[in-house]
């Protein structure tokens, strides 16, 4: 729909009367070289976003891995304080208040009466496990 306005009033300066200029605004849509180049950036902003995503997404997963790594040690380590063994299972330990994160599984290998290893397992990581060996406390 046009929209028309009025210039101001132009007086003329001989015989003192006044004229409008009327101009008329044609309002209309976007072109389409617009929508195009907006949908071009749109495209290479989600080019580099969706992939990043990805990338925390699985950092984060590792995280949740390996705190749950350090609290099973912890949980182990307070087992053996209390009882002078290490626990036999993940299920002794869950007894015992010990709570893996969600769509994480977490196990426990007793290697000596002195040493294990925790093994966290889950997808969509960095990699499938970490294991943690109870000797160095490291976690590969």
């Amino acid at each position: 729909m046009p929209i028309e306005t009025a210039s101001p009033v132009m007086a003329n300066s001989l015989n003192l009367t006044s004229r409008r200029w009327r101009r008329t605004i044609v309002v209309r849509g976007f072109s389409l070289i617009e929508l195009l180049v907006v949908i071009a950036i749109i495209s290479i902003l989600a080019a580099v976003a969706v992939p990043q995503f990805f990338a925390y997404k699985a950092k984060s997963v590792d995280a949740a891995m390996h705190s749950d790594l350090k609290n099973a040690a912890l949980a182990a380590e307070s087992y053996y304080a209390l009882n002078h063994c290490y626990p036999s299972s993940i299920a002794v330990l869950t007894a015992s208040g010990y709570v893996s994160s969600p769509g994480i599984g977490v196990t426990i290998t007793i290697l000596t009466p002195t040493s294990y290893t925790v093994t966290a397992l889950a997808s969509g990581g960095t990699q499938p496990s970490f294991t943690l060996n109870s000797v160095t406390g490291v976690i590969n």
